[in-house]
């Protein structure tokens, strides 16, 4: 921007004052609404801030949910073995049960054996022979019953060794099972704790972005009613000008007056949001390479301060920036702004 630097003080001639006035009762109006409406037009501080803490919490939001994905991982594997344990512990329990009846079944048949032996008395060496028709059958008879008799005594003690190996497996099953449910517990108290944590951050996160919605939309109104004075101040402006049927002077001659420039064509608001964004790419930060022009608009400092702006371009608020803006180009049209004034 190269605004058009004002000339000096000039008296507002008497037959003007009255349209000087209405034009500050405008500008009074404007600010009251400012003032009694719901709320201010927030800065862009406010803003941002707003914004800085919505990103905050979405990404609080997006940590917890992968949190949550992991614990419910978690749970389910934990129910998984939980359950494999239990299935074991069933086969393992059906499995003694079995071997108990198995050794059951064998002590009873040893038991019979045992009483069948001892109702009878032993055979002679004689009465074995004479029975088996020679000493070789005998011997083979005898050798029988013995193996039968160690045979018996195997099976018992393998059954015996079978029903202990179980018992011990199924109490080292019961007692992981334990683990395994305090595990389980623990794991879904861990979802539960995520889930409460995630509600009340995402509640937490539409309160937020509510918020940000509720600045952005005074901002808008303030930018809107800027406009609207913009408008208004250009229009009483225009009938300002020589041959219009109520003469009269813009109302920064109050304080300053510039050589006047071409009066806006078109939409005001239109065509400083191109200006804008021409010179700053609409940042009201902005500030050039040699740091003479500075803001949103990029003006220097006498044309800023000839319009009634007070300190640094680029660190007043975006919408007092839009009204003095509004009002140079109510003066002098694009005419400032020599190569984004005219795209």
């Amino acid at each position: 921007m190269h605004p058009i630097l004002p000339n000096g003080p000039c008296p507002v001639p008497r037959p003007r004052a009255l349209l000087v006035l209405a034009v500050l009762g405008l500008t009074a109006a404007s600010l009251a609404v400012g003032v009694l409406g719901v709320q201010a037009a927030p800065g862009g501080d406010v803003l941002d801030a707003r914004r800085g803490r919505v990103r905050a919490l979405e990404a609080e939001v997006q940590s917890i949910d992968a949190q949550a994905v992991a614990a419910a991982d978690a749970h389910a594997a934990a129910v998984g073995r939980a359950q494999e344990l239990r299935a074991r512990i069933a086969e393992t329990t059906a499995a003694l049960a079995d071997a108990h009846a198995d050794y059951g079944a064998a002590i009873e048949r040893l038991s019979e054996r045992l009483v069948a032996l001892y109702r009878e008395e032993p055979p002679t060496l004689a009465e074995i022979i004479l029975t088996s028709g020679s000493l070789t059958e005998a011997v083979d008879a005898q050798r029988a019953l013995a193996a039968v008799g160690e045979g018996d005594a195997r099976i018992v003690a393998q059954l015996r060794a079978t029903r202990a190996r179980l018992g011990t497996l199924r109490a080292e099953l019961i007692s992981g099972r334990h683990e395994v449910e305090e595990s389980v517990a623990a794991s879904r108290a861990r979802l539960a704790e995520l889930e409460g944590l995630i509600g009340e951050r995402r509640r937490a996160l539409a309160g937020a972005r509510g918020t940000l919605d509720g600045l952005v939309r005074a901002r808008r109104r303030s930018r809107a009613a800027a406009a609207a004075e913009a408008r208004a101040e250009a229009l009483l402006l225009r009938r300002a000008q020589p041959g219009s049927a109520t003469p009269a002077a813009p109302a920064v001659a109050v304080a300053r007056a510039a050589p006047a420039g071409p009066a806006p064509t078109g939409d005001v608001a239109a065509a400083l949001e191109r200006i804008a964004l021409c010179e700053s790419g609409g940042n009201p930060r902005a500030v050039s390479a040699s740091g003479q022009y500075r803001g949103k608009y990029q003006f220097d400092q006498g044309a800023w301060e000839g319009l009634g702006g007070v300190g640094d371009p680029a660190a007043a608020p975006e919408a007092e920036q839009d009204r003095i803006a509004a009002l140079l180009y109510a003066r002098s049209g694009p005419a400032p702004w020599p190569v984004c004034g005219y795209r």
